[in-house]
């Protein structure tokens, strides 16, 4: 092998080392802190709102399970995966215990707000128990640590801790670890 293809071959492996050593490490940072509960929140105004309009505060999440999908627009394929388990939620569990939010960071994106908020309109047509909320300033990414630029699931219990996180794309174990989790969780609910 000639001396410029064994510079080219360990350039290459520098490169995936460190790349595989920037996604250790920011997985590292994300996780969320389980024992605290979930400083709150609210997106008004210029920082963000509900999508048919009106303040998103936080405190909404109290008393309920919430499955949160906190998600760059850019990333959304991420989630399609989970999509059959999502629906199987809405099918088989009560919504006045528990709740899916979404909520886009737009700040994330390179695509144009008014695009992404009458995309979701039509989204809150077809999947009308899901809640809908735009983050304009990634504050959901400086308040609690969710990774940016990434698709962010996060499971919170009643007294707003959450139990269970995943970012990035999914595993068939981790689907169904997200299905038991679930489960259990409103389960305990019930029993409390």
């Amino acid at each position: 092998m000639s001396y410029n293809k064994r510079i080219k071959k360990k350039g290459l492996l520098v490169k995936k080392l460190l790349t595989l050593i920037f996604f250790l490490m920011s997985s590292l940072i994300a996780d969320l802190d389980k024992s605290q509960v979930l400083c709150h929140i609210v997106l008004d105004k210029d920082n963000g709102h509900y999508v048919e309009g009106g303040a998103w505060d936080s405190s909404v999440l109290e008393g309920k399970i919430t499955m949160m999908m906190y998600v760059d627009p850019d990333e959304k394929y991420k989630g399609k995966v989970i999509k059959p388990i999502i629906e199987g939620f809405e099918n088989d569990l009560d919504f006045s215990d528990f709740q899916i939010l979404v909520i886009l960071n737009l700040k994330a994106t390179w695509k144009p707000n008014a695009l992404i908020e009458s995309l979701l309109k039509s989204k809150m047509q077809a999947y009308p128990k899901r809640i809908y909320v735009i983050d304009k300033e990634s504050i959901l990414v400086k308040k609690w640590g969710l990774l940016d630029d990434e698709y962010n699931l996060v499971l919170i219990n009643d007294k707003v801790k959450p139990v269970y996180q995943h970012h990035g794309q999914w595993e068939d174990s981790q689907i169904r670890e997200l299905d038991t989790q679930t489960r259990l969780l409103i389960q305990k609910f019930y029993e409390q």
